[in-house]
């Protein structure tokens, strides 16, 4: 009898530690693809999780900089629960993820900068005078909603699932000007090569949402109407005619190329 029990006992015991380093072995390591974060005021950005285990504790150094939450339900990433960090006034920050099945925890740096809007041209598009060559080698336009009212300019590179690929070409500024309800007049100025900076205007062909979300996420201060939603479907990303003003040339008979605000992310430790 006392031999069948040391067997029964020595069972058990081989059962809990093969439970228990199963276990172990499920818990994954928490771990970031960066070590920091920005994320633009009023924007919301979700960090890039190596691994985890889906149930994490936040704790935000300076809640009047940031805000942060989980959301489950994604595909993709660990356990399918991401991370996101919430802007609310420009400032530095850190953001403390405890996972709560081991444990471990990971304290990234959380920078909030001006918020932007993403000019993104589409070289391949349709228009009636387009002009591939139309401001050359650049892809991205980032209009800062600051007081200077900063521009910076890319190229599109190699992109990773990590990474953009977005390189900065040059700095310069901007300026919009309201128009129709279809027209608003861009103002670049900027330099591609050691010449002395110049000024390019364009005529941006759109509709009352682009000038509504240009006013308030850039600051404007038009006062451009709230939008009304009069749609039954889901409209898809509209995509809209940027085209160069030339002197004495009457509207609609300029060199064009399609754009579209992007929801790209500017790339980390650009903006001050």
């Amino acid at each position: 009898m006392k031999t069948r029990t040391l067997s029964y006992s020595s069972i058990l015991f081989c059962i809990l530690l093969l439970w228990s380093a199963c276990k172990e072995d499920a818990d994954a390591p928490l771990r970031f693809y960066d070590s920091k974060y920005e994320v633009p005021m009023g924007g919301r950005r979700y960090l890039g999780i190596e691994s985890g285990n889906g149930d994490y504790s936040l704790e935000i150094g300076n809640a009047h900089i940031a805000s942060a939450g989980t959301e489950t339900g994604w595909s993709g990433v660990p356990a399918g629960c991401q991370i996101y960090v919430t802007g609310i006034l420009t400032g530095s920050t850190y953001l403390k993820v405890t996972d709560n099945a081991t444990q471990e925890t990971c304290t990234l740096p959380i920078k909030v900068v001006d918020n932007y809007e993403d000019i993104n041209l589409i070289r391949n598009s349709i228009r009636p005078n387009i002009d591939k060559n139309l401001l050359p080698g650049i892809d991205d336009i980032f209009l800062i909603s600051n007081a200077a009212r900063d521009a910076y300019f890319f190229k599109q590179g190699k992109q990773t699932a990590f990474s953009s690929g977005l390189e900065l070409i040059t700095k310069g500024s901007y300026a919009l000007e309201q128009g129709t309800e279809d027209r608003l007049t861009l103002s670049l100025t900027f330099s591609l090569d050691a010449a002395p900076p110049s000024e390019h205007k364009f005529i941006l062909w759109g509709t009352p949402y682009l000038s509504h979300r240009l006013d308030k996420n850039l600051q404007l201060n038009w006062g451009t109407p709230p939008l009304e939603d009069t749609r039954t479907s889901p409209e898809p990303p509209p995509s809209y005619t940027l085209e160069e003003i030339t002197e004495g040339g009457e509207p609609g008979t300029g060199r064009q190329i399609g754009f579209m605000l992007n929801y790209k992310e500017i790339p980390t430790g650009i903006l001050p």
